[in-house]
């Protein structure tokens, strides 16, 4: 099958097989401009989620470094706060847990150890950790 039209007198045109393949080549293009685009917005809010999950950390721990007494305490994995998020709306993808210990650097020294999780097309976690001195 020829699709063709004339230009002075001679045939001229695209054969149907010619247009299959440009049409082939087109599609296979704006598929690839797809997944593309589609792996920059996956990888976008994992950015995302990252920067609220360091900012839950964050929180947490400037919350316990300013307690006057702070105990030892392990809440992580079982305990801590579920289905958190950054502004108190959905999604509330976040959990949040925290130990608590006395360093090895000495009694009046606390290791603070946060970690957020969360879990979008795959589970994620971040974990802050700081030194805390409770002496005079």
């Amino acid at each position: 099958m020829t699709l063709h039209r004339y230009v002075d007198g001679r045939q001229a045109g695209f054969t149907f097989n010619e247009l299959l393949v440009a049409m082939s080549i087109v599609a296979v293009a704006v598929l690839g401009y797809s997944l593309s685009s589609i792996d920059v917005l996956r990888r976008q809010t994992i950015g995302d989620n990252s920067t609220v999950a360091i900012h839950l950390a964050q929180d947490k721990i400037e919350e316990l470094q300013a307690r006057k007494n702070l105990a030892d305490g392990d809440l992580c994995p079982s305990g801590g706060d579920r289905g958190i998020s950054a502004t108190g709306k959905n999604p509330r993808i976040f959990d949040r847990c925290w130990r608590v210990a006395t360093s090895a650097l000495g009694d009046d020294v606390k290791q603070i150890e946060v970690t957020v999780s969360w879990r979008d097309h795959s589970a994620h976690q971040v974990t802050l950790s700081t030194l805390s001195y409770r002496g005079e």
